[in-house]
């Protein structure tokens, strides 16, 4: 059983909904400046201090923007590329057999080990096997 038309079209839609929540999440935290809404980035001082050059020039906000939109458009485009078949992912991960999205069965009773769950717990893998630091951007 292949996804449906319909549930495609709702997942694409939805990709495009959390791109731009998250966006106007990441501006939001700027706009405001309080040391709270920061701390979500786990900035520098001196990174902190710079959010104020970005507030005050709209050239820079609208720059910003548009890189986050693209860096974001382009992640999740390699994500379907991979998902899709027509993009290979990385070896250095692990062999890989091909899958497919598919609409869930009514019936669906087993369990099931989400994606959504285990994102978070394979960063400290992948950050050790590039030897990045927290602190490090990962470029």
């Amino acid at each position: 059983m292949k996804l449906s038309e319909e549930n495609k079209n709702a997942f694409l839609l939805q990709i495009h909904q959390i791109i731009y929540q998250n966006i106007k999440f990441t501006l939001d935290k700027f706009e405001s400046l309080d040391k709270n809404s920061l701390e979500h980035f786990a900035l520098t001082e001196e990174e902190e201090n710079f959010i104020n050059t970005i507030k005050s020039s709209s050239l820079l906000q609208s720059i910003l923007k548009k890189i986050l939109i693209n860096n974001l458009d382009n992640a999740f485009l390699d994500l379907l590329s991979i998902i899709d078949g027509v993009s290979e992912p990385l070896s250095e991960f692990g062999k890989k057999t091909d899958f497919l999205l598919v609409d869930m069965p009514e019936e669906f009773n087993e369990h099931y080990d989400f994606l959504h769950d285990e994102f978070f717990e394979t960063y400290d893998t992948w950050e050790q096997m590039h030897n990045f630091s927290k602190d490090e951007d990962a470029s």
